[in-house]
């Protein structure tokens, strides 16, 4: 895995001989993280701080990176948190979330990338047998008729494509879930 921007400046002030908390800190706070917020998170992280070896900066930089200790949380306007509200309502639909698909909508959803959080939860069947896809694909529908609102001089490569796909899956859904009508029954002769 590939370190963020932020954990690689971690990983190159503590290879030039700084202090692994202090370098964190500095790093939170220069990304525009209040001071008290960035001790917060490199206490919540202190057990990865714990007895680094000789050369292993940059694998003390990979656990934070994945901890999200350099995670620069996004305000978001009305619009953008109910877009924010819906992807939540679909990952709750699910019924399970794979690990490492879990771990990056959370830190997309927290820096605002909703069109990227949409995408990456519209292109297959995410939900699981224990899912309610009738809810997943209602919120994907209502996130993605948010997101087209919002688009500043074009779409993002796919979005069109997968609001289509959204619109499919979600209709496929309401006529699942309509009562088949009973016919009636022919008297034996």
């Amino acid at each position: 895995m590939e370190l963020s921007s932020e954990a690689k400046a971690f990983e190159e002030l503590v290879r030039q001989g700084g202090d692994p908390r202090a370098a964190a800190v500095s790093v939170c706070v220069g990304l525009g993280i209040p001071p008290a917020e960035a001790q917060r998170r490199v206490r919540d992280a202190e057990p990865l701080f714990a007895d680094p070896g000789p050369e292993e900066e940059e694998v003390l930089a990979l656990f934070l990176d994945l901890s999200d200790v350099f995670v620069v949380d996004r305000r978001l306007d009305a619009r953008e948190q109910e877009i924010h509200d819906l992807l939540g309502t679909a990952v709750g639909a699910m019924g399970a979330v794979r690990s490492g698909l879990g771990h990056r909508l959370h830190r997309w959803l927290r820096t605002g990338e909703l069109t990227r959080s949409y995408l990456s939860l519209a292109g297959g069947n995410q939900v699981r047998a224990t899912g309610d896809p009738s809810v997943y694909w209602a919120a994907l529908v209502a996130a993605g008729e948010l997101l087209a609102v919002g688009q500043d001089g074009g779409e993002q490569q796919g979005l069109a494509q997968a609001r289509a796909h959204c619109r499919r899956m979600a209709a496929r859904q309401s006529t699942a879930q309509q009562p088949v009508a009973q016919q009636p029954v022919e008297p034996a002769e």
